[in-house]
């Protein structure tokens, strides 16, 4: 991955900008464990910068390195970030594809999967319960680059499923007020 990857980009590219500029600041609880960013806060860069705060921008990937955050499954592809800049906890790696041949969002799938997280977990470094995943591991990853083609095909057919298991979790949701919409008509 390392040839086609860009890791923990810095934040000299930062420095240039106007302290009232509002970008995206992301908590690690913000990351869900199903891979998607629930909440972000508008900040003044000014207030983010000089911290230890880690820097991504537009379609990067964001991936908890510390446990037991990585194990849960906190990893996100950053989209609508304000102004494309996004900061978030310093437990973040984050990922960005520098090939024309790697769609990020392609990438992000290849990451976020169990059989990664596991052996993310068993190349974690320092003492329990702060232990955490190098970058030398993600550098490391050899990464499936078939065709921008099929990597496109790929994508529509995970946000297919990913549409009908949204229509699944919803039917699911209602099916408690359902129940007891009966319970209240025919027991009262």
């Amino acid at each position: 991955m390392k040839d086609l990857c860009k890791t923990n980009p810095s934040k000299n590219i930062l420095r240039d900008l106007p302290d009232d500029l509002i970008v995206s600041f992301v908590e690690m609880a913000s990351v869900s464990n199903d891979g998607y960013i629930q909440q972000k806060i508008n900040r003044p860069l000014g207030e983010l910068r000089k911290s230890s705060y880690t820097y991504f921008q537009e379609n990067d990937i964001i991936i908890a390195k510390i446990t037991p955050c990585m194990e849960n499954g906190k990893c996100a592809l950053a989209t609508e970030l304000s102004n494309h800049i996004g900061m978030g906890s310093s437990e973040f790696h984050v990922i960005r594809s520098q090939s024309p041949t790697l769609n990020n969002a392609f990438l992000f799938h290849f990451l976020n999967r169990n059989e990664i997280r596991q052996s993310a977990e068993q190349h974690m470094t320092g003492a329990s319960g702060h232990r955490r995943v190098p970058i030398g591991f993600y550098e490391s990853l050899p990464v499936p680059v078939p065709s921008i083609e099929k990597q496109t095909e790929i994508l529509a057919q995970i946000a297919q499923y990913e549409a009908q298991i949204a229509t699944c979790e919803q039917k699911i949701q209602s099916l408690p007020a359902q129940k007891q919409a009966i319970l209240v008509q025919y027991l009262q």
